[in-house]
């Protein structure tokens, strides 16, 4: 494991260099433009780490927020576990009957970090727990021929072992339902090429 890798693994470091790099702001933006909460509904945030995005949604939904990381789920916890709730689980031992129906789900930063076969089983988990015509968005790096020099040495170096091109990641979510996929260089202070997905649930 790289010394960066452990040392992130740590939730307020983790916590302080998502902020250093713009990460708030970045999710703030796709949680208004691109997720669009809806006071009432109930919302799934997969791979919620720290619960850094709770903040920026409505009060009055209904969070849920599924981490594999138990201190980051702690923390979630601590913060925000009177007004959300926080599950420590990997998407193959999340039972959807427990979970319930979703109007929208998230996933910021999390596909990246996982092998095809265990994002299949994430975008599974998904698929069944959103109702149709619901709403799935993914944020993640992502290989461009275009990007930049810093941004793909960057990338190269992230902490995720599976970052993909734009086609890649559309591999992942197609058959779920309606997928618009857009990539941005510039929603964060430093160089880094991003894919935003947006997958209306058939």
């Amino acid at each position: 494991m790289a010394w960066h890798t452990k040392l992130l693994a740590a939730p307020i470091v983790f916590d302080t260099y998502q902020s250093l790099v713009g990460s708030p702001r970045c999710h703030a933006r796709l949680i208004s433009e691109t997720l669009r909460p809806v006071s009432g509904e109930r919302i799934l945030d997969v791979g919620c780490g720290v619960g850094a995005c709770f903040p920026l949604l409505p009060r009055d939904i209904s969070y849920v927020g599924i981490d594999i990381s138990q201190p980051y789920i702690e923390t979630a916890q601590a913060k925000y576990g009177e007004w959300g709730t926080f599950i420590c689980a990997d998407v193959s031992s999340v039972d959807p009957h427990q979970l319930g129906i979703f109007d929208r789900a998230f996933s910021f930063g999390v596909l990246h970090h996982l092998s095809d076969a265990v994002a299949a089983q994430a975008v599974n988990l998904v698929r069944r727990v959103v109702r149709p015509g619901g709403l799935f968005v993914t944020i993640d790096p992502c290989y461009q021929a275009d990007q930049s020099a810093i941004a793909k040495f960057l990338i190269d170096h992230d902490r995720g072992e599976y970052v993909r091109d734009q086609a890649g990641f559309e591999r992942l979510v197609s058959g779920v339902g309606t997928i618009r996929s857009r990539v941005f260089h510039d929603l964060m202070r430093i160089p880094y090429t991003q894919i935003v997905m947006e997958i209306t649930l058939a």
